[in-house]
């Protein structure tokens, strides 16, 4: 583990030395002459954006999450001239309120206005795969937290600020192999596209390859609210550990009638149960674990100026959410400096050209597949009251 840590070390490094020399090579600090020199539609003095995503139901905390992190960016991407001394982004923003059909709606409404330069779409998985095609055909960029099911990231203008949970989830494994926790519990939100995808498909191959059994498997549905049967049994087989898949409401109350029902094993979780959304299981949650894209128990230099900001702008510690919504927002503003380009066709061609290249966010080295975001991802336990990094 600490050759690969090491690697990761020297990759960020080369990454950093890599974008010292381009912005020497173009000058140095004149963001405004950078900004206009590199396309024919230039940049915009207000580029209007529009977020579709959930600020309230059960889903909320990952719209509201990323809302901050976004407004955050903005207010750097603003006071630091980055794409020109008078340039100004405004964001307007519609709840999706859990509603297939109201993401819809507002996402066809923002498709209409041509002054709407690029959308933030829905963090839930349905209600993105299927605004997806509408952007897709209409030209529109728009980017997507969360929302990690198939059927998103469709095509040019379908961008995710967020990488898959199965794409790093492979630490959780390795940490159960380390461990000699071989014996394995299974509880997963079938409902929950990405929670499904992992329980049924990523964490059996992963199970497979760290040498770890499955020794049971449950599914319930998104609402579902009593785990008290599947409790009982799992405390009566006592696995070594239980993979725990839940929305955050549902994980509160699982991790609860776990340890009633007498479960003294680990529970391995994802990161929505990451920032404090497990904090009302109290005691019960002590020693939970779960791999995360973003932890404000990390010590990089990118992600502690970012953790200090969010402090001073909101008096919270951020949360993954957070961090996905400031690395998407600069990965488009990054975008628009690269073509010069504020309109639709521009940010879409700037963004395919940074991730192409990958940047340093505050989640870490940022990667890309097309236009699907990759990160190592980080292990960390919640000891009761916040969250500290796992050594491995």
């Amino acid at each position: 583990m600490e050759a690969r840590r090491t690697r990761r070390q020297l990759l960020k490094a080369t990454t950093a030395l890599a974008a010292v020399a381009l912005l020497s090579a173009c000058g140095g600090g004149s963001q405004a002459s950078t900004a206009g020199a590199a396309g024919p539609g230039g940049i915009a003095n207000e580029i209007k954006l529009m977020g579709v995503y959930d600020t309230t139901g059960p889903v909320a905390y990952a719209g509201v999450g990323a809302s901050k992190g976004m407004k955050l960016a903005m207010d750097e991407i603003q006071e630091q001239g980055f794409l020109g001394k008078d340039v100004k982004i405004t964001l307007d923003e519609a709840d999706s309120a859990g509603s297939i059909e109201r993401a819809s709606s507002e996402v066809s409404r923002a498709i209409a206005k041509p002054e709407i330069n690029a959308i933030f779409g829905p963090v839930s998985g349905q209600q993105a795969a299927t605004v997806a095609p509408m952007v897709e055909k209409a030209g529109v960029p728009t980017i997507f937290n969360q929302a990690g099911s198939d059927g998103v990231v469709i095509g040019d203008y379908t961008f995710r600020g967020t990488a898959p949970m199965h794409s790093y989830y492979d630490i959780g494994a390795e940490y159960l192999a380390d461990k000699g926790l071989t014996n394995v519990a299974v509880l997963y939100n079938g409902t929950y596209p990405t929670f499904a995808e992992i329980g049924q498909k990523v964490f059996p191959k992963l199970a497979e390859e760290h040498g770890l059994t499955i020794s049971s498997s449950y599914a319930v549905q998104s609402n579902t609210q009593d785990f008290t049967a599947q409790a009982q049994e799992i405390a009566k087989n006592k696995p070594d550990a239980v993979v725990m898949l839940l929305i955050a409401p549902q994980s509160v109350t699982a991790l609860t009638q776990l340890d009633q029902a007498g479960y003294k094993g680990q529970t391995i979780a994802t990161s929505v149960q990451s920032a404090g959304n497990v904090a009302q299981a109290g005691e019960h949650a002590a020693g939970l674990v779960y791999p995360v894209d973003f932890s404000a128990a990390q010590e990089g230099e990118l992600a502690v100026n970012f953790i200090e900001g969010f402090k001073k702008k909101y008096g919270e510690d951020p949360d993954p959410y957070a961090a996905e919504g400031y690395d998407s927002m600069w990965w488009m503003a990054r975008g628009i400096k690269a073509s010069g380009d504020s309109s639709r066709a521009g940010i879409q061609k700037g963004m395919q050209q940074v991730a192409s290249e990958g940047f340093e966010g505050v989640m870490g080295h940022l990667t890309f597949e097309g236009n699907d975001m990759r990160v190592n991802g980080v292990l960390v336990q919640w000891d009761g009251s916040k969250e500290h990094l796992v050594k491995k």
